[in-house]
């Protein structure tokens, strides 16, 4: 996507590109060389589409949200502690839905 080409749609195209760098930063936080692959992807993902026809470019827009609220709500990372042999996962507020037991609760077996 080309904010040149776009038109009438070339703030909301602009406004995706940085919300999802935004949103890659801080999905990947403290792990650089996955940030940078995503921002590469990124950028190659709006290169790919720069010749998009403006009848394109809603449907391109929906994929990006699309693709911006599945980072912010099912990518987890998780850090391997090589002490306990276990991992722990960084869960971000997106994450939880209301009604969903606090972080620390313990899982009953059934």
């Amino acid at each position: 996507l080309s904010p040149g080409k776009m038109g009438s749609h070339r703030a909301q195209v602009r406004s995706l590109l940085w919300r999802l760098l935004r949103t890659q930063k801080k999905v990947f936080r403290g792990d650089l060389p996955i940030q940078l692959k995503a921002r590469e992807e990124i950028f190659s993902k709006f290169r790919q589409n720069k010749s998009a026809t403006p009848e394109e470019v809603p449907n391109l827009i929906k994929e990006g949200n699309d693709a911006d609220e599945f980072l912010l709500t099912n990518v987890i990372q998780a850090e391997y502690n090589p002490e306990t042999g276990n991992y722990t996962q960084k869960i971000r507020p997106e994450h939880t839905s209301e009604g969903d037991a606090p972080q620390g609760t313990p899982l009953e077996r059934k």
